[in-house]
């Protein structure tokens, strides 16, 4: 193939070297970081893979005549992912490295169509690897990462509505001591209404799984023998197990009516045993929401005692780094753009104290009309 026609293929070579070598460079990072020797070591080797890679598409760049041009170190984000891992642990950089290898296979897969040269599967292979190493660790940490993600959503939650009731009354009550008053009252208001709707919520799941739990339970007590048999060996075959051998199998496992219970189980209602606990998840919930309201009340009493305008716009600024966090986490959680959802969290969020504000603008007008 000539030079001419794999470059009119849309291979960017050199974006490919680039992009491999700045995974070097964090995971290298990474890997000096961390503390546990395994997760060390497997940093440092997916680091020298990538170096490899990142080798590999410089030659196959200058073999077509392109300049690489200068590498400059990314040190924003490396800078990103190592305050990720000192301030949430490796569970959450972990979460947002996965969809990026995940993309880098659908590059490679793509331009295999176009290079035909065998050490791209390799390099493929390679990618599926890392991927898999980061599934398996991201199931791994997931209760972790899941704690710090309700955490931050919830002082996300306290921080956003409070910082909207605030904005409102800014244009309205001119003492700033008056306006954290309020917004504490908000604050502790939210945090018992969100408090008790985790507690209520949690458990309402947690007894209404019980009961369907139980009433599966007697219902196979109550059943003959061939009816149970029967219900295992639809589980079985409908699993792929050869009919055959689901026969054979269901007639054994049918006289253990425990494990027979926990196939019909998992299988008719999709239960998996919960630890979570509804005072836990009240008392979490209600915590990380008061900090995220004390988060933007806070300015008040302080910078607002010289201008309350001042505190607002510091408030404002605190909301959007928070809301960005949680950004951050909603697309390590849904696999999505980082960058899309934490644009999409911030204007919303500014988009509620806008409309908060002008309500609060004009109830202001509106008084001193009357009056």
């Amino acid at each position: 193939m000539s030079q001419h026609s794999e470059v009119m293929g849309n291979i960017d070579y050199v974006g490919f070297y680039k992009d491999e070598l700045t995974d070097y460079y964090v995971y290298s990072t990474l890997a000096r970081v961390e503390r546990n020797k395994d997760r060390r070591s497997a940093l440092m080797e997916i680091a020298s893979t990538e170096l490899r890679h990142a080798k590999y598409w410089e030659a196959r760049a200058r073999e077509l005549g392109l300049s690489v041009g200068e590498f400059k170190v990314p040190w924003l984000k490396i800078i990103f992912y190592l305050t990720l891992r000192l301030l949430f642990g490796l569970a959450v950089v972990i979460r947002l490295r996965e969809r990026e290898e995940d993309e880098a296979i659908v590059r490679y897969v793509n331009a295999r169509d176009v290079v035909k040269d065998p050490a791209l599967d390799e390099i493929i292979k390679d990618e599926v690897i890392h991927e898999d190493y980061f599934i398996e660790e991201a199931t791994k940490m997931s209760e972790r990462f899941n704690n710090i993600r309700d955490f931050i959503y919830g002082m996300s939650d306290g921080l956003v509505e409070v910082m909207a009731a605030l904005a409102g009354l800014v244009p309205v009550v001119v003492n700033p001591l008056l306006i954290a008053m309020a917004g504490l009252i908000v604050g502790v208001a939210g945090t018992i209404s969100m408090s008790i709707g985790a507690y209520m919520s949690v458990k309402a799941q947690s007894e209404l799984m019980n009961y369907r739990v139980n009433k599966v339970k007697t219902a196979l007590r109550v059943m003959p023998i061939s009816t149970v048999t029967d219900k295992v060996l639809d589980i079985l075959k409908s699993s792929g197990v050869p009919e055959e051998k689901a026969r054979s199998i269901a007639r054994e496992l049918s006289e253990y009516k425990d494990a027979v219970s926990d196939m019909v189980i998992t299988r008719e209602l999709g239960y998996v045993e919960s630890t979570e606990n509804a005072a836990k998840s009240a008392v979490s919930t209600g915590v990380s929401y008061i900090i995220g309201a004390a988060l933007v009340i806070l300015p008040f009493p302080t910078i607002g005692l010289v201008n309350r305008y001042a505190a607002l716009f510091t408030s404002i600024v605190l909301m959007i780094i928070a809301t960005s966090v949680a950004g951050v986490f909603t697309a390590a959680s849904s696999n999505a753009k980082m960058r899309s959802v934490i644009a999409r969290n911030v204007g919303l969020s500014l988009l509620a104290l806008t409309v908060t504000y002008l309500v609060g603008s004009l109830a202001h007008a509106l008084g001193a009309t009357v009056t």
